[in-house]
Parts: structure tokens; sequence; C-alpha cells
């Protein structure tokens, strides 16, 4: 008897933790603790154990992260990820240390005397033109930053190997890396770069820029504004820095940003605040150089667009609420084309009340843009059309629809000629020319086109402009006729081939002297019309590769994704 309870208990102490004899039938598996959200156990998609995780947040339903086991089992999840992202931020603090020594303006020392952390590009040595070179500062005494605060210093020996001397004190490095003085200093150093680079200087000379640093200004009375500008500034620092540290702290804080965002979309205050619309903006400029997915930075523009239409255009009067839409009515209105229906922004306040406040009058971009937002609504009848062919519907419909497209289109192209003779013929500082020299461009991919009469390729000349206002302009100007006169779904165009053909080739002319020109990562401006321009060439020719080769280029020039491309 005593056997048989023994092995009895045997059997379900096995049974328990899962453990079965070999060749038993039906043996149950071992239970494991599922971790992961519900969501991602389901979709077998990693999770980063956080209520809401990244991934849901970048699906857009952070409402459905729920966790499957018991509150203890979370507490030691959450601890274990506190802990994870301490030694990253840990981490990310030292190269930041690293960087704000290198700002002070010291004499150089020897070699062997170089008080660096090892393995760290400099900012400084990018912009020398000289990357992995690393100017060696002296730190000695006292530094302070740009607002007069004292910055602790602790010299870091490196050996002639370019390794940490074992000598490093440790415990004087911990102290430093927690001063808080420290730590927001090279915050504000990050985000002045950040800044600098989205909203630059001179901005009416091509088209007027978003007011980041007023923006920025805002950040004392909005948290969830304070953590997108340090997300979007970590993720811009680590991406031009190469730094794989401050892109995880910048994720980590994105994430956060996502959440409450998502949170304050669905509060009828917040979600009416300026904040919440500048933070759409910062979100688009993360994804600019992340890209979560290859319609994310379209979704952000689509969230904004909604957040427009719910505000109104006489809260876009003044200030940076008016920045918010005046200054990136291109995006707003290539968000809108991309959606093919139609548009808010074509009624008539919103073409006319955000220019009767403080600002400046429209100029010519902002004139050829009235003509764009009409634009939607035509691609809207073009898939309705494409649609009733697919379902067979009679043809008296299909002539009716077909004559109404057709003359959208001869209207919108007759409004573009009269642009272009009104405001192009008449600009102040002259039309585009023909460029006698090649502009030069380090790496520039080389565009050949075909002659008209011959057929024969040749290399066009460059096209050179007053100012980037006027380029940024013709450049739409040439993309907006592209997008009327498109033959897809059989409909007739309203321009002829050679029209067609000769406006994509002004675009890919016009390219050297933007990239050349534009200030910062503002070619983003020219992303919607190199698209245009690549889907009307046809497959296989040299035109439609160099539009391919001039994105890669771009991508290496100012590491901006382009994810979103039908070739990417």
């Amino acid at each position: 008897m005593a056997d048989g309870a023994r092995s009895s208990q045997e059997k379900e102490d096995k049974d328990q933790y899962g453990v079965v004899e070999p060749g038993r039938k039906n043996a149950r598996k071992k239970i494991r603790p599922t971790y992961s959200c519900l969501q991602c156990h389901k979709r077998k998609v990693k999770c980063d154990r956080v209520k809401p995780c990244g991934a849901c947040c970048l699906r857009g339903t952070p409402s459905e992260c729920e966790y499957g086991n018991s509150k203890q089992d979370r507490h030691f999840i959450e601890q274990s990820t506190v802990i994870e992202n301490l030694l990253q931020s840990c981490e990310t603090l030292k190269h930041e240390l690293e960087e704000t020594r290198r700002q002070a303006n010291c004499p150089p020392v020897k070699q062997e005397d170089i008080p660096l952390p090892h393995n760290v590009d400099s900012f400084d040595a990018e912009s020398s033109g000289k990357p992995g070179e690393r100017k060696a500062l002296v730190h000695s005494g006292t530094q302070t930053d740009s607002r007069g605060h004292s910055l602790p210093s602790s010299p870091v020996r490196l050996t002639s190997s370019g390794a940490i001397s074992p000598k490093m004190d440790l415990q004087k490095e911990k102290k430093n890396l927690s001063n808080p003085t420290l730590a927001r200093a090279l915050m504000e150093l990050f985000i002045e770069r950040l800044i600098g680079e989205f909203s630059p200087p001179n901005a009416s000379n091509f088209g007027g820029t978003i007011r980041l640093r007023q923006a920025a200004e805002m950040r004392v009375f909005s948290p969830m504004l304070c953590n997108a500008f340090e997300a979007a500034s970590l993720t811009f620092a680590g991406n031009r820095q190469q730094n794989r540290s401050l892109e995880m702290v910048g994720h980590a804080r994105y994430i956060r940003v996502l959440g409450q965002l998502q949170s304050a979309l669905y509060h009828p205050e917040k979600s009416q605040a300026t904040d919440a619309l500048a933070v759409v903006l910062l979100s688009t400029i993360i994804e600019a150089f992340k890209q979560s997915s290859k319609d994310s930075i379209l979704k952000h523009q689509l969230g904004g667009l909604q957040l427009l239409r719910s505000r109104t255009p006489y809260r876009h009067r003044y200030g940076l609420e008016r920045s918010l839409f005046v200054d990136l009515r291109l995006y707003w209105v290539t968000a809108a084309i991309a959606l093919r229906k139609p548009t808010f922004l074509a009624s008539r306040e919103w073409l006319t009340v955000p220019w009767l406040g403080d600002g400046a009058p429209k100029d010519i971009l902002h004139r050829v843009l009235d003509i764009a937002v009409d634009i939607p609504e035509y691609l809207s009848e073009v898939d309705s059309f494409t649609s009733m062919l697919k379902n067979a519907t009679t043809s008296a419909e299909l002539i009716s629809l077909q004559t109404t497209i057709w003359d959208k289109a001869t209207e919108i192209e007759g409004r573009l000629q009269l642009w272009e003779s009104t405001h192009v013929r008449t600009y102040p500082n002259g039309g585009p020319w023909e460029a006698l020299e090649p502009i030069a461009v380090a790496n520039f991919p080389v565009f050949k086109c075909r002659d008209p009469s011959s057929l024969e390729i040749f290399t066009p000349r460059d096209l050179v402009y007053p100012d980037l206002l006027l380029a940024t302009s013709m450049n739409f100007f040439w993309a907006m006729r592209l997008m009327i006169s498109s033959t897809d779904g059989g409909l007739p165009s309203v321009l002829t081939m050679q029209d067609r053909y000769e406006s994509a080739c002004n675009i890919c002319r016009s390219m050297k002297y933007y990239i050349q020109n534009i200030p910062g990562s503002l070619v983003s401006r020219m992303i919607f019309v190199l698209q245009t321009a690549y889907e009307s060439f046809a497959e296989g020719t040299i035109e439609k590769q160099f539009v391919k080769d001039l994105f890669l280029f771009i991508d290496t020039k100012f590491n901006i994704r382009f994810h979103a491309l039908p070739f990417a």
C-alpha cells in the first residue's frame, strides 16, 4: 500500500509540473507563462511588455493591449523593463556627456590625455566633413552650458589603443551621469539642433517652416509636448550620430508619447488643444527617420487633417496655430491627395480665413495650393469611374461620369496655366533658367532623357531658380499636371504624352538645385513630387531608374526613409 501511494503521489507531482513518462500517450505539454500582451501573443510579434505596448500603439489599438497573467507576474515584468530602460539610459547619458564636453571651447591636448569615451562619433566631426574624426578637448575646472549652469567634469583617460583605462573613477562617473542639471542641458542641446534642422532661419525664402521654437516654449505647460520634443530630438540625434542608444531612448519616449496622444484624442477638450496638433507634427518627424510601417507617416498626416477639421479655420489665424496650418499646408494638401477623397481644405473658409490674421498674404506657393485642393475630389471621381467599369455599369452612367471627369480635369489644367502666366512669368526675381555648367553635387545620380524628335538619349541641363520658393512652387505645379493627366483606367488625358514627359523631366532637372540649396531636412517637401514623377515614367526606362537612384541618394545624405514608395 505504501509503494502504491508513493507511486500515485509521484504521478501527481509529474503531472503538476508538466513532466511525463517516456512513451506515455496523450502527454501534456509543459505550461509556460505568457509575458507578452494577448494581442502580440496572438499575432506572434515581439512585445516590449509595457502597457500599452509599443506594437499595439503602432497598430493604433492601445486600448486592446491586455495581459493574461497575474498582477504579481506583471510586477516582475515591469521591474525587468524598468531595469533594462535604466541601463539603456545610463549608456545614453554617457554618450550625451561626451557630446557636451566636446562643445566646450577648450584647447586640444595630446591623444593619450583625451578625456573621451570610446567608440563615439561627434556631431562636430560630422559637420567638418571627416566622419569618425574626434576633436580632443581639455576638461579642467568647471564647465558651463549655454544657460550658465555648471557642468561637472570627470575625465576618462584613454590608452593608445583607444580603450578606456581601468583607472577610471566609476563612482565619480555615476555621480556625474545622475546630475539633473547636466541631463537638462544635454536635452536642450538636442532640441536646439532639432529646431535648427526643421525650422531654419529665413523661412520666407522657401515657403516658411513650422515655428518649432515657439512650440518648444509651450513644453512647460504640456507634459505630452515635452515628451514629444524629447523623443523627436533623441531620435534625430541618434540617427545622425548613428548612436543606437540614443535611438532606443528616443523610441521609449515615443511609445509614451503615442499613448498620451491616444488618450488626448479621446478627450473632448485635449483633442482641441494646440499641443495635440504639434505632437502629431513631431510624431511625423520621428517617423521620417524610423518608418515604423510603410504608411506610418501618412497615418499621422491624416490624423492631423482630422484634428484640423475639428478645430475650424478660425483657430488658425494667429501665431503658432496659424503656422501649424499655413506653413504646413503643403503637407496637409499632399496628404489629402493621397487620401483621394473630397477634402474640407477646398472650402471657402479654409481658403480665406487663416490669412485674415496677423500673417503675410498668400505667396506664389499658396496660390498653386489653392488649385491643388480640388484634385482630391477629381481623384475620387476617377476611382468611382474605375469601380463602375468593373461592376458593368450602364453606358449612360459611364459616359456621364466620364464627361464630368474630363470637365474637371480641363478646368484644373486651365487654372494651372493661368497661375503660371499670372505668377511665374511676373515673378519679381525672374523665372527658372537652364544652367550653363552642371551643378556640382557629390555622388548625385546623372539624369538622362530622350530627345522628343530623334529619341536619342542625352544629358539635359540643370534647371536653376532665383529662390527655393519658386522652385518648390514650380515642381508642385508640374506634379499637379501629372496628377490630373493620368491615363489610368482608360480616361482621356488633358495633356499630350510629350507634355507629361516634359513635366516629369523638369522635376528631375530641378532636383540638383533643390538638394544643393534646401536647408536642414526640408528636402522632404519634394518626396510627393518625386513619387509623382516616378509613377509617370514607364517601367524599365532610364528616367524611372534615375528617380529610384535619387531616392537612395536622399536616403543616404539625409537619412530619411522611403519605405512607402512602390519600389521600397
